[in-house]
């Protein structure tokens, strides 16, 4: 399994995502990109949650830890199956990650 992208919080492989720091305290997520249904690239606005270090707010969307998010202008939601909570990262690249997720989600 080859790695496409990485950086401190996000790993993009052949199959799928890793999101580190996920799960409390410290429990990573393994999302397949054939478990994807949507995904879209978003500014980050001055909603509450949108500058959320980590976890959830009003809204049902779970943030990793991410520190450095608050600087950060853009981030990816992501809507997989079976799961009504959608995941919402902030790589460092965001358009080398939704590059991938283009060619590898259907």
């Amino acid at each position: 399994m080859s790695v496409l992208y990485q950086d401190d919080y996000i790993v993009c492989d052949d199959d799928g995502i890793t999101i580190n720091f996920y799960y409390f305290p410290v429990g990573s997520k393994r999302i397949l990109y054939s478990d994807i249904i949507s995904y879209r690239e978003d500014y980050r606005n001055f909603f509450p949650s949108s500058g959320r270090i980590w976890g959830m707010g009003f809204t049902p969307e779970w943030f990793n830890l991410d520190p450095k998010r608050f600087w950060k202008t853009k981030y990816i939601t992501i809507e997989e199956k079976n799961n009504w909570v959608k995941s919402v990262i902030t790589p460092d690249n965001g358009e080398a990650v939704i590059a991938i997720l283009r060619e590898k989600v259907s």
